[in-house]
């Protein structure tokens, strides 16, 4: 019950900032209709917590760490590079590989009821023994100050010589009271749990800073998180 209230107080307090230099990017899991424009560059950085039970962060909590650099290659066109750690309760950081992925802007905003773009990602490890790909197909509508977002994808995971085909989706719903400061909520979930939970934003183009919680509903298969938190910092260069 004390994590719930420290958390309940770090994001009233953040909701209420009004002096942080921190693009909008409105979603923590959800994937927006945008592109980094071309020749530029922005460095992100994502820490989330994770455990299956929401009172065992010291001794069954994962931490894991996103150092990213995406690069617009031209209008419609970006590609980013991550690399990834990760640290269980009690044991050390470790690197845990890297990801690739790229994203698709096929045409120009509100040429069509919903904004279509294609994601695709290749995730690896240090050894090339495991190998999966993810493609998300990214759809969204501003409507006013209002947005929501919409992301059907898979993951294709091979490990051993056996690949797995897991489907997902992530949904967010986000209200733009000002430029610089967007809240909302998100679900995501596949085979495995279902998530719900609240997300905030902050920034401008150059810095932002967004933090998100996800609870699970219902049940989650054993292994699988019950609760989760995100933030995500990004800085253009």
């Amino acid at each position: 019950m004390k994590f719930k209230f420290i958390l309940s107080v770090l994001l009233i307090s953040l909701f209420f900032v009004n002096d942080i230099m921190a693009d909008h990017r409105s979603y923590i899991w959800t994937y927006e209709y945008q592109t980094t424009d071309s020749g530029e560059a922005e460095i992100e950085q994502y820490t989330t917590f994770s455990t299956p039970e929401i009172d065992s962060f010291r001794t069954m909590g994962e931490t894991e760490l996103n150092f990213e650099i995406e690069v617009g290659m031209n209008k419609h066109f970006d590609f980013g590079i991550y690399q990834v750690f990760n640290q269980f309760a009690g044991k050390p950081l470790e690197y845990s590989g890297f990801k690739l992925r790229g994203r698709y802007r096929f045409f120009e905003k509100n040429e069509f009821f919903l904004d279509p773009l294609l994601y695709v990602e290749y995730i690896g490890n240090q050894t090339f023994s495991q190998h999966e790909f993810e493609a998300k197909l990214i759809l969204a509508k501003d409507i006013g100050k209002f947005n929501m977002s919409f992301n059907p994808y898979f993951e294709l995971a091979n490990e051993e010589n056996r690949w797995e085909f897991v489907p997902k989706y992530a949904i967010g719903f986000s209200y733009h009271p000002s430029e610089l400061f967007s809240a909302g909520f998100e679900l995501k979930g596949d085979d495995h749990g279902n998530y719900i939970g609240p997300t905030i934003s902050h920034g401008n183009k150059d810095r932002w800073i967004a933090l998100g919680t996800l609870f699970n509903v219902g049940k989650v298969d054993e292994g699988s998180p019950s609760f989760l938190v995100r933030m995500i910092i990004g800085i253009g260069i």
